[in-house]
């Protein structure tokens, strides 16, 4: 599509006439009353813009005389249309040339100037990635704290939202969703800093930004029973593709991790109060929900990250509580796993670490959360580390 910028000439000023010979002289007498100019005298274009030349002419008689525009480097600047009395040119490639437009048949012949630098296409704003996740206080965990510093120091701009409803349930979201309630706290980090909105409903929140990412994930009470998944998470699924408004959404589903050894959260003996037990069951509930939903794009493994680092010299200490992760290293090993799954960059690359966490612990939560994503259903031993 053509882009014309337009020139308006309102100033009559610096006129320059030159007679047959090329030497400059005055404006001509006034019996001939035939001038032109082009106003202003230089202008800059982007490769590929178009810009019409249309110079002011004394009268209408010296706009229809016979007319001869050039340029001096028509590589730089090309004529795409001449009218005679003016002309479109196009920015062709970055430098510089004189437009010229004479009328060579005049006794006192009429000409004029234009200086035109041809400059190189702006870089493009990139738009910042757009993160919501659809959970609860394990959401919490993973993407509040630590998720936009890692983004950030990669030098790629973010946007954070979490729909938090503590224990919420892919059942409970599916009701909160059906009734458009409002029951939300909307929690969302930009530029570093968090806000918490209450009171928003999952289509407000989804109306509020062009998200290209959208997690779902299971409460913890029966995050490893895929039997309470269904048909809550298909419903989501539709629910969210019918109101989002970006069409390369990605959707995500968050695999989350089991309790201590020794938790004491009311729904362990769902498990059998064995850990390994329900790690297993949510490997096995997000394969499925992986196999059964193709509409979802990607596994975020937090699970299987906080159970490599598990087997790593700091052992079963992740949790603070028997199951929400440590504010240090557990959120951290969180957020690389996000970090990650979504940027494509290795996070053991990746520099940054809070000030509360060693060199050694960080080492251990980047390398737990890497070989999670590459192998996301088994565990992988980091004893050595």
């Amino acid at each position: 599509m053509k882009k014309y910028v337009f020139l308006f000439l309102s100033i009559l000023s610096a006129v320059s006439v030159c007679a047959c010979n090329g030497e400059p002289e005055d404006k001509p007498a006034v019996s001939d009353n035939k001038w032109l100019i082009i106003s202003p005298s230089a202008k800059s274009l982007y490769l590929g813009d178009e810009y019409i030349v249309s110079p002011t002419y004394s009268s209408d008689e010296a706009r229809e005389l016979e007319y001869v525009w050039t340029v001096s480097d028509p590589e730089a600047v090309a004529i795409v249309e001449n009218n005679n009395s003016s002309v479109v040119i196009r920015g062709e490639k970055t430098g510089n040339s004189i437009v010229k437009v004479e009328c060579p048949g005049e006794t006192k012949r009429l000409s004029a100037t234009l200086a035109v630098t041809v400059l190189d296409l702006p870089p493009e704003e990139p738009e910042p990635v757009r993160i919501l996740a659809i959970g609860n206080s394990f959401s919490q965990d993973a993407v509040e704290q630590y998720l936009w510093n890692l983004f950030d120091n990669a030098d790629i701009e973010v946007i954070i939202g979490n729909m938090y409803i503590g224990g919420c349930s892919l059942e409970k979201h599916w009701t909160n969703a059906q009734n458009n309630s409002a029951s939300y706290d909307y929690r969302k980090v930009v530029n570093g800093t968090r806000t918490n909105t209450k009171n928003v409903s999952i289509e407000k929140a989804l109306n509020d930004e062009n998200w290209d990412y959208i997690s779902f994930q299971q409460a913890s009470d029966y995050s490893g029973m895929y039997e309470k998944y269904e048909p809550y998470l298909g419903n989501l699924i539709g629910y969210v593709l019918e109101k989002a408004t970006n069409p390369r959404l990605q959707l995500m589903f968050h695999q989350t991790w089991a309790y201590s050894k020794d938790s004491g959260h009311q729904a362990f003996p769902n498990y059998g109060k064995d850990q390994m037990l329900m790690y297993e069951g949510i490997v096995d509930a997000s394969r499925q929900s992986m196999n059964n939903h193709p509409e979802i794009t990607l596994l975020i493994p937090s699970g299987t990250a906080i159970q490599n680092g598990r087997t790593s010299s700091i052992g079963d200490e992740w949790d603070k509580d028997g199951y929400h992760l440590n504010t240090e290293y557990g959120r951290f090993a969180a957020a690389c796993t996000w970090y990650e799954t979504i940027s494509g960059n290795n996070v053991l690359e990746n520099s940054w670490k809070p000030s509360s966490v060693s060199d050694s612990e960080a080492l251990i939560a980047r390398t737990a959360a890497h070989n999670a994503v590459l192998k996301p259903y088994e565990i992988t031993d980091l004893s050595d580390l």
